[in-house]
């Protein structure tokens, strides 16, 4: 039994059966969905705890602090990590940061609010053992001053 019929003289594809038709746009919305799922916990050994100052933010500069700990919670050093600074909202233009490692495992950045709003970071933390792990800040509520 034929399922399907393909046409290509109008570039389109023709399906025989409703059943089929159905069974398309449901595999097309799955694939859809799962494509747009977060990423699972790639290292659920490793933690990442964050703290910006000033708390709350404002526009201008503030420190962002980063510690990075595996699962006995000591701190992991050695860890290249950079910053990607984003608004919610499209039109900004991003900034690239690199964090430096102000103690064993304790990561610092200055960063400038340009405006305010919602902002988030993405988090690259590249551990000496070359495994990467990426983690999402939300910074909401940027004051304009």
């Amino acid at each position: 039994m034929h399922f399907w019929k393909y046409m290509f003289s109008d570039n389109r594809l023709f399906c025989s059966s409703a059943t089929a038709c159905k069974s398309i746009y449901f595999l097309a919305f799955f694939l859809v969905v799962a494509g747009c799922q977060p990423p699972e916990d790639q290292h659920p050994d490793i933690n990442l705890t964050w703290q910006i100052e000033p708390d709350p933010p404002g526009v201008g500069m503030a420190a962002l602090h980063i510690i990075l700990t595996d699962s006995t919670e000591q701190r992991l050093a050695g860890a290249e990590i950079k910053l990607e600074g984003n608004m919610s909202h499209p039109g900004m233009k991003p900034f690239h940061a690199t964090m430096d490692e102000v103690e064993p495992g304790k990561y610092a950045a200055d960063i400038e609010f340009t405006m305010g709003g919602d902002w988030f970071f993405l988090v690259e933390s590249t551990l000496p053992d070359e495994r990467v792990l990426e983690h999402q800040v939300n910074v909401p509520g940027v004051r304009s001053q």
